[in-house]
């Protein structure tokens, strides 16, 4: 995992502390993996954010998803951005 996006992109700057350690671990155990793996680790994610009184910003989902996509194929780029136009048509 390149750690050098979490230090030089400025949402991290003032992103609550708890947010970034599930960020980096979310990415940490995706690294290699493909999406359809991806489930069960989000809701793992979004369980310890609760925990914590916590949620994502939509700001901060599209850093997650923007990181978590940096290694994947296109086709499988292509259906995230699909699962997002989705998740936008039903806000």
């Amino acid at each position: 995992m390149n750690q050098n996006i979490f230090e030089e992109n400025a949402i991290f700057k003032n992103m609550h502390p708890v947010k970034i350690k599930v960020m980096k671990e979310l990415a940490q155990k995706m690294e290699g993996r493909s999406m359809k793996d991806a489930a069960p680790l989000l809701m793992e994610a979004v369980n310890e954010l609760q925990r914590n009184n916590l949620s994502f910003t939509p700001q901060e989902s599209a850093m997650l998803i923007e990181i978590l996509s940096k290694d994947m194929s296109p086709q499988e780029k292509a259906r995230v951005e699909m699962m997002k136009n989705i998740m936008r048509k039903k806000r």
